[in-house]
């Protein structure tokens, strides 16, 4: 058919696939003599018709294509069964030879750097280390699917800059390429697609936390039957790469909106190597605002009339997150911790220095060593305090304990309702003294649970007239009992203050380390 011969092998093959999509729409009009392992010869005419216009052929020039290549159409295998016979391939057949299904090589052939003489005569990149990764993929047919592949690294020599999949390394210093790459590098042989990166995304607004998406992923992961490969690492999704893989697409997708590349630090560690990047954002935001920072609706302002003018008012209300996270325990110091299981910072020398004096209030003496391995306790050798933080340690331990932890987790400022009955089931929450009683008589030693108060200062208006006397006023008959004041347990900010307009917008977001309050 004249029509046909300018038709190129890009477009014969498009048919073959489409054709093969619609074989069940083919089948379906056909007279009943017709066997369903055979293709027709006529096609019906509303597939005549999609192909017409979809190739920019006439009708006649589709029956004389099909009856050329419609037996080969109807024996092509599907798209999933066509990928699974070219994983098994070079699972197979290519995995002693080096070779691959897919491999990511960087996104650019020759050096960028405008001092590099190879770049500027258009070399080439050819010198590559090839490496073995683990990517975690949300695609072909199914939800969640694993797929090990190969990342191919090229050097120029000449400027000795390293080109990545995601990234170049020039020296100590790894700058992200523009744009957002399909698969985001969240480990040394990791990565994740971005689609799936997204997805983790949507369920943290849920709330999910992060630990139930690398779980959820893994659960669906192990439920399929994946063709299995020797490979040495592990193809597990875990807690830290999914919140390396929200870090890295937020990063990117904020560097590509203002037109930027992202630059970091390549020698630190996983986990220290967006920090400032983070940091940086998030100054950025507080002192410049987003985009719906200026936004004014009939839902948040309200328009009135004056003789002679015309005034409006806008309202925000402020309303406290009270999830708290560790912070230093020095009141009002904003510097972040070095690690969650520290209870001073490291920023401040004088506040770093408190981690090997006694936590006891008033006591200066250096922490002691005891126990296997001459651990670094939070107490000094004096008997009375080696006490209270075995005290805090017994504590700690309980079952009753743990619960009230991953309660004021959840909500720092709301106490459990203890019982007055059994004095000894009170426990410490973060944010509040940790004060011991020590019997002089006895020399037993008990963690007494200070006051109850709210932001404001004031005893909490729930008590009744005799609890509020029975908390603010010693016992008389307890007069004899020293009580001590310690820092063992690790502080946490007290909330996240929001100010939201009506409409949903949120104008702004302060932390509040302690109870702060207008008064």
């Amino acid at each position: 058919h004249p029509e046909l011969q300018d038709l190129s092998y890009i477009a014969i093959t498009r048919f073959l696939r489409c054709a093969s999509m619609l074989k069940d729409d083919i089948l379906l009009p056909q007279p009943h003599s017709i066997p369903v392992t055979t293709a027709p010869d006529v096609l019906p005419p509303g597939i005549t018709d999609f192909f017409s216009r979809s190739f920019d052929i006439s009708c006649d020039a589709v029956d004389v294509l099909w009856d050329a290549v419609k037996h080969i159409a109807w024996t092509l295998p599907a798209d999933g069964e066509e990928h699974e016979v070219i994983e098994t391939m070079f699972q197979h057949h290519g995995q002693d030879q080096g070779i691959s299904a897919y491999v990511l090589y960087p996104p650019i052939k020759t050096c960028v750097n405008t001092d590099c003489i190879a770049g500027q005569r258009a070399t080439p990149l050819k010198k590559d280390e090839p490496r073995r990764v683990v990517i975690f993929t949300q695609a072909f047919d199914v939800s969640f699917y694993v797929q090990l592949q190969l990342q191919l690294i090229s050097t120029s020599s000449a400027c000795n800059v390293n080109y990545h999949h995601n990234y170049a390394v020039h020296g100590a210093s790894r700058q992200y390429y523009s744009g957002v790459p399909k698969y985001i590098q969240v480990g040394e042989h990791q990565f994740v697609e971005r689609e799936l990166a997204m997805h983790w995304i949507d369920l943290m607004r849920i709330p999910v936390s992060a630990t139930n998406c690398a779980r959820l992923y893994n659960e669906a992961q192990a439920r399929r039957e994946n063709v299995t490969c020797e490979w040495q690492f592990n193809t597990t999704v875990t807690t830290e790469e999914v919140w390396d893989a929200f870090t890295v697409l937020a990063l990117l997708d904020d560097h590509q909106l203002r037109n930027t590349r992202l630059c970091v630090p390549h020698g630190n560690s996983q986990s220290a190597r967006y920090t400032a990047a983070m940091h940086a954002r998030n100054e950025r935001i507080i002192t410049e605002g987003q985009d719906e920072l200026p936004h004014a609706c009939y839902g948040c302002m309200c328009l009135f009339s004056l003789p002679g003018t015309t005034h409006y008012t806008e309202v925000v209300v402020t309303d406290g997150i009270t999830v708290g996270r560790p912070c230093c325990a020095v009141p009002h110091c904003k510097n972040a911790l070095a690690s969650t299981h520290n209870c001073f910072c490291s920023a401040d020398p004088s506040h770093r220095q408190l981690e090997t004096i006694c936590a006891v209030d008033g006591c200066d003496q250096p922490v002691s060593r005891r126990g296997q391995g001459d651990k670094l306790h939070k107490a000094c050798s004096n008997p009375l305090h080696m006490k209270m933080e075995d005290a805090k340690a017994v504590l700690s331990r309980s079952g009753k304990s743990k619960t009230q932890r991953m309660k004021t987790a959840k909500l720092n400022d709301t106490l459990a309702a203890s019982s007055h009955d059994h004095p000894e089931d009170d426990l410490p929450v973060e944010d509040f003294d940790e004060w011991y009683e020590h019997d002089e008589s006895t020399g037993n030693v008990r963690l007494k649970q200070a006051s109850v108060a709210l932001s404001t200062g004031v005893v909490n208006p729930s008590l009744t007239q005799n609890e509020s006397r029975h908390v603010l006023e010693a016992c008389p008959s307890k007069a004899d009992v020293l009580k001590l004041k310690a820092i063992f347990f690790r502080k946490r900010t007290n909330n996240e203050q929001l100010f939201v307009r009506p409409c949903g917008i949120i104008s702004g977001r302060g932390t509040m380390y302690h109870h702060e309050a207008v008064s």
